[in-house]
């Protein structure tokens, strides 16, 4: 039958991803969660953290990133691509300074989607 096909009877919403991590440790980053063994973590300066889909690379860049701090700072994204997303975390003054977060990454290993 002309169109029918694996394309044809998937949702656009397949592949859906969530990336539930934790970063602990004021110094040396590290990464815990279920989802830890996928990514790394580095350290770019105080506050400046990058955490790298390195060993699970997205096809497009999240659809959503949530990020809490589990301490008395402020967090914020910084750059947001496929393969890496930035978290600065701040006092509560706005100055740079080391933070335990929890991140939620959620976006797509399709690279097909609609308006994509």
């Amino acid at each position: 039958m002309p169109g029918f096909g694996r394309m044809a009877v998937e949702s656009p919403q397949r592949k859906m991803q969530l990336i539930s991590l934790k970063k602990t440790g004021l110094g040396t980053p590290v990464l815990s969660g279920s989802c830890a063994s996928f990514c790394t973590v580095t350290d770019n300066g105080v506050g400046d953290y990058t955490i790298n889909l390195d060993k699970f690379p997205l096809a497009q860049v999240p659809e959503a990133v949530v990020t809490v701090t589990t301490d008395n700072r402020q967090v914020k994204l910084g750059t947001v691509t496929k393969l890496a997303v930035q978290v600065l975390t701040e006092d509560l003054a706005g100055a740079a300074a080391e933070a335990d977060f929890h991140i939620m990454i959620f976006g797509s290993l399709a690279s097909d989607l609609i308006g994509a």
